[in-house]
């Protein structure tokens, strides 16, 4: 069911707060979009044009919505306006489940975060642990001040919990098939569980279960259509957070 604070206008506030982001996660997307051991990225590789700052001043970089470099127009990045228009529609479907503010909150900054994580996991096939813990952290933050201000530290002792679970989970996976499953996807899953066990450890678990469900449905239609085989290597990461977003979205209170 909707929330109770659901109507109109805080879904358009929600989804305009989602979109203004877009630009922001594109630089991360653009900055991190990198195979491992390269540098972080800064400058157009078409003309070298410098597009992000050095150091923390580059972390609130922008770039523009056009998806192409301001200089020499080539593309960097996603599509236009994909990822804005990723963050204000996630954005506003939270908006539309979730009443309370905190908890809203910290779904959201999950939300924005895992937008940008999911470009660079199909760009790159890899997690960057500068995100994955920076979403870790929001979500511990907020979630912790809304058990404080709830008076209920055991649900967030239950939602760190399923972050470990569901963390070991992947763990055990990416120990026994290398190949399949990193500890990219691990780190990911610490946020996620976290988020999802704010609702009950039936979230966690459904969550998790959707996670794959979602991504092994994906890769047999590759395989079954021949644009993939076992060979193939397939982010998980988006479907990790699909999954959890899924589960959240039906089963928030």
């Amino acid at each position: 069911m909707p929330s109770a604070a659901s109507t109109p206008l805080w879904l358009a506030v929600l989804g305009t707060a989602g979109a203004l982001l877009g630009p922001v996660l594109r630089a991360r997307i653009f900055h991190h979009s990198v195979v491992p051991d390269a540098p972080w990225r800064r400058d157009c590789p078409h003309c070298g044009h410098a597009l992000l700052a050095l150091g923390w001043r580059g972390l609130a970089g922008t770039l523009p919505s056009s998806g192409r470099c301001p200089s020499c127009w080539a593309r960097i990045g996603p599509p236009p306006f994909v990822v804005e228009v990723a963050t204000a529609g996630l954005f506003a479907l939270l908006a539309w489940r979730v009443d309370r503010p905190l908890p809203l909150a910290a779904y959201c900054w999950l939300a924005a975060i895992g937008v940008a994580l999911a470009f660079i996991d199909v760009a790159v096939h890899r997690l960057p642990d500068q995100l994955t813990a920076a979403a870790l952290g929001g979500v511990v933050a907020l979630l912790g001040i809304a058990a404080v201000v709830d008076r209920d530290p055991a649900r967030l002792g239950w939602a760190v919990l399923g972050g470990l679970g569901m963390a070991a989970a992947y763990l055990v996976l990416a120990l026994a098939y290398p190949a399949g499953m990193g500890l990219g996807d691990v780190k990911l899953a610490l946020s996620l569980g976290t988020a999802l066990g704010w609702t009950g450890w039936v979230a966690t678990v459904f969550g998790t279960a959707a996670g794959f469900l979602s991504g092994g449905l994906f890769s047999l239609v590759l395989l079954v259509t021949g644009r993939a085989n076992r060979k193939t290597e397939i982010p998980h990461g988006p479907f990790m957070l699909l999954g959890t977003f899924a589960t959240i979205l039906l089963l928030a209170t």
